[in-house]
Parts: C-alpha cells; sequence; structure tokens
C-alpha cells in the first residue's frame, strides 16, 4: 500500500514472521484528523490539522486531497466531522455557504464537488454565522445528520437533523432541550446521537423512523455516536454507576427492546476521572474501537481501544503488539475514531511529539479474527506517554 505525505518514519513497520504471516500492518496518512472511511476501507476522510476545519479526502493512489469550503478563516467557527458513504463517493461535512455568508451542511460527491442542503426548517436561524452543521452520512450517501439551529423563542437552542439534496434538512427533534444526530444506518432510518435533559446533561438516544427513544438517562453526559448498517447495534458510552466512570457500551436491538452491555475501560484507569467512549462499529458488531482516557487533566494519558467479544477490551498498541509490530515511542496514538464496516480496516490519529504534528493512520487486518489474543498477559499492559 501506497501512502502520502509522510513527515517523518514514524510507525515502524511490521516487526517479525509472525506478523508478516497474519498481515497486521499500520499506515501513516498524513497531518489531518481521521473521521470516517469507508465500507472497504479505502477511502478515509476527515478534518484537517491545521485548525481550518477543511475537510480532506484520503485514498492509496491520491494520498490526502482537500476538498475546499473550509470555514475558520471566513468565520472562526468550526463545527461538525465529515462522514463518507459506504462506496467512497460521497461525503458529508461542515462547510461555507454557496454565497460565503454562513456556514452549513454540505455533501460532496466525486466528479461533482460540494452541494448545500436546503431548505431547512422554518424556524431556523443564523447563530454564530451557523445554521446547521453535518456530523455523518448515511451508508447509502443519501442522508446528512447534525443539527441545525433555531430561531425565535427558541434561538441558541439546536435541533438533531436528518437531511437530503431533494427534500433539504428535516428537525428530528428533542424530548428535551438542545439534541444532536450523530450517525446514521445505510438507508437513514436509524439515527443515533444525544438530547439535553432538563438539568442539562445529555442522554444517549436513537431515532428510528423519526422517532427517538432514550437509551441511557442516568444523570450524566452521555451521547450514542455510532449504529451499524442495519441499525440494529448502536455503540457510544454509558454512566456506570458500580464505578461512577463514562464507559463504553453497546445497544443490541433484539426486536423489541434495545439491550444495553457496559464494556468498561481499559486497565489501569482511575474511576470517576477517566473514561472511555466507543467510536465506530463494524457491520456485524463484532469489532468496536474507540478511545480510553486514564485520568483527569490537561496531560491526562489517552489511547485508543479495540473490543471484541472474544478479546474484550484492549489497548491499539498492546493489540499491535500481540501481532509483531511496534509504535514508534515518540508517536502518541490518541483515539481510534472508526472501522470499516468489513471490520478490516481501524482508523484514528495521534501526535509525533518530534514534530507536534497531528497525524492520521489506519491498521488494516486480514480478517475481523485475527483480533485474537495471543497474550492475556498483555491485555493488562497499560500504554505510558513516553515524553
Amino acid at each position: 500500500m501506497k501512502t502520502r505525505n509522510l513527515t517523518a518514519v514514524i510507525i515502524a513497520t511490521i516487526v517479525g514472521t509472525s506478523a508478516a504471516a497474519r498481515g497486521v500492518q499500520i499506515n501513516l496518512l498524513g497531518e489531518f484528523f481521521a473521521t470516517g472511511v469507508s465500507a472497504d476501507g479505502s477511502v478515509i476522510v476527515g478534518n484537517s490539522a491545521d485548525n481550518l476545519f477543511e475537510t480532506v479526502r484520503w485514498t492509496a493512489g491520491d494520498g490526502v486531497v482537500r476538498l475546499g469550503r473550509e470555514t475558520m478563516s471566513v468565520f472562526g467557527v468550526g463545527a461538525g466531522t465529515p462522514g463518507v458513504s459506504d462506496d467512497g463517493t460521497r461525503i458529508s461535512a461542515t462547510i461555507t455557504s454557496d454565497d460565503g455568508t454562513f456556514i452549513t451542511q454540505g455533501l460532496w460527491t466525486e466528479g461533482s464537488g460540494w452541494q448545500t442542503l436546503s431548505p431547512y426548517p422554518a424556524d431556523m436561524g443564523i447563530v454564530d454565522s451557523n445554521a446547521g452543521s453535518a456530523w455523518n452520512i448515511s451508508g447509502d450517501g443519501n442522508h446528512i445528520v447534525g443539527l441545525y439551529w433555531r430561531a425565535g423563542a427558541t434561538g441558541g437552542i439546536a435541533h438533531a437533523s436528518t437531511g437530503t439534496l431533494a427534500g433539504g434538512v428535516v428537525d428530528l427533534g428533542s424530548t428535551g432541550g438542545a439534541s444532536r444526530a450523530n450517525a446514521s444506518n445505510y438507508d437513514g432510518s436509524v439515527i443515533v446521537g444525544w438530547d439535553e435533559a432538563a438539568d442539562g446533561h445529555w442522554r444517549s438516544v436513537v431515532w428510528v423512523n423519526g422517532v427517538q427513544t432514550i437509551l441511557h438517562d442516568r444523570g450524566a453526559f452521555t451521547e450514542a455516536v455510532e449504529v451499524n448498517a442495519a441499525g440494529d447495534v448502536v455503540v457510544g458510552d454509558a454512566w456506570n454507576e458500580a464505578t461512577s466512570t463514562r464507559e463504553a457500551a453497546i445497544w443490541r436491538w433484539d426486536g423489541a427492546l434495545w439491550n444495553e452491555q457496559i464494556l468498561g475501560t481499559l486497565p489501569g484507569t482511575f474511576e470517576f476521572w477517566g473514561r472511555s467512549v466507543a467510536n465506530g462499529v463494524s457491520a456485524d458488531g463484532s469489532v468496536i474501537v474507540g478511545y480510553n482516557v486514564y485520568d483527569f487533566g490537561p496531560f491526562s494519558d489517552t489511547t485508543g481501544f479495540v473490543w471484541t467479544s472474544g478479546l474484550g477490551m484492549v489497548s491499539i498498541e498492546s493489540y499491535l503488539s500481540m501481532h509483531g509490530v511496534s509504535v514508534d515511542p515518540l508517536f502518541d496514538i490518541i483515539s481510534l475514531t472508526g472501522v470499516s464496516a468489513d471490520g478490516k480496516t481501524l482508523i484514528g490519529y495521534g501526535v509525533d511529539w518530534r514534530t507536534f504534528q497531528y497525524q492520521s493512520f489506519s491498521v488494516t487486518i486480514p480478517a475481523p479474527g485475527t483480533l485474537a489474543v495471543a497474550s492475556l498477559g498483555l491485555l493488562a499492559a497499560r500504554r505510558r506517554r513516553s515524553c
């Protein structure tokens, strides 16, 4: 696989015959924050790492390509996260409006470029140069989800939204105050996110065909972050009352109810001060990725994690070590932000302490079955920052 825009040989190549046999690889992609990946892992999208909030698209052939319509230099406002359709040809993002007067939800199509969603609901208002922001896209590339800002008596309050080029932006509503949609299943029928309770905390929610269900409401800030293509597996975080900690969680639909499973945190995480959040899930729900914060404070130790039912939760460094892959100690992995639908490509970002630049990376796996435990002793190995 060819990669571009490498600023340093930060991540070591596969070491040893066991890794070569299994084919696990880690690839440095360039200076951006990876936020979305196509179903087969061939297209990765994200935000530029220069604080301009410009959407970028990465492929092995073209490397990192900037797509324009960045918002920070024009309005000083950045919002949302780029998402990509399953086939990699459509990208959702927050962009400048066609007339350059505010930021809004946009759809980029390969060969056509950017189009903005309109119309908005009648109660839309511009708040801090912001009409609405895009947070993800459905697998079929037709439905952009996020939020829009409301005017009048509701001014300053955002509502979760879904939208298409043909139908414009639709209000998903809220049972409390503000709300936001974070992700959609393949056809846009199942959307996940958060809504605000009366006391201001966020609750993990799902909208199925526009009808909202609260997944988790324990008086803490939690959200549903991602949903699989079928719409029957949702991941995010939940409040674990036993540990008084926000922890990664999964909700599975059994035909009648959403069943919650709290996944825990990595070994060495301080209760209450630490947390874990699930950011991505494969189509069959077998692979979940996210990030883990070990403690609290401006220099808190953070890394990405991988979870499977057989493996449990393990740090990405430990997983790579199991497969003979070394990570340079001066490259600090911060988060895993997504996994391809086929479960074979994990994406994330970290920081190179030699250049103080954020870099995205991908981890490729020949098959999800290779997420096997090579040594149970490695599960307890806590990573530590090297500088």
